[in-house]
């Protein structure tokens, strides 16, 4: 077999096999539900986030959906919010989870939890856009 014969026989074939360089297909994930009407925030605030809490699941190696983002308040409409402020939240899809990067200046929009914490959700934070 010539070479220009095997690499037509190797082409032929490999339409068959899947593409190496293809894109991963994307798992759909359950769409988040918001409720209607939009849920309104207890407080809104602007800050920036500066650390990160995460909670250890039940094996001790895993990490939980929930977890809270710390941000420096500069700004909030209570005027009661002002520095070091934990923010709890959820970080999968299907719990219409947020995230937030370090360094970056947002605008949340939270409720108070029957705790006293603060949380938040994307639904929740549509009202902060």
């Amino acid at each position: 077999m010539s070479l220009i014969a095997f690499i037509l026989a190797l082409n032929s074939n490999a339409s068959l096999a899947q593409d190496p360089y293809a894109p991963p297909e994307l798992k759909q994930l359950p769409a988040c539900v918001c409720p209607s009407p939009q849920e309104r925030p207890d407080v809104m605030f602007s800050g920036y986030v500066i650390d990160a809490e995460v909670t250890l699941g039940s094996d001790r190696r895993s990490v939980e959906d929930r977890m809270a983002t710390i941000f420096d308040v500069k700004w909030s409409d209570d005027g009661e919010l002002e520095g070091r402020t934990r923010l709890w939240h959820a970080t999968s899809a299907e719990a219409c989870g947020v995230s937030f990067n370090y360094g970056k200046k947002y605008t949340v929009a939270a409720r108070l939890s029957e705790d006293g914490d603060l949380e938040t959700d994307r639904c929740l934070m549509r009202a902060a856009e």
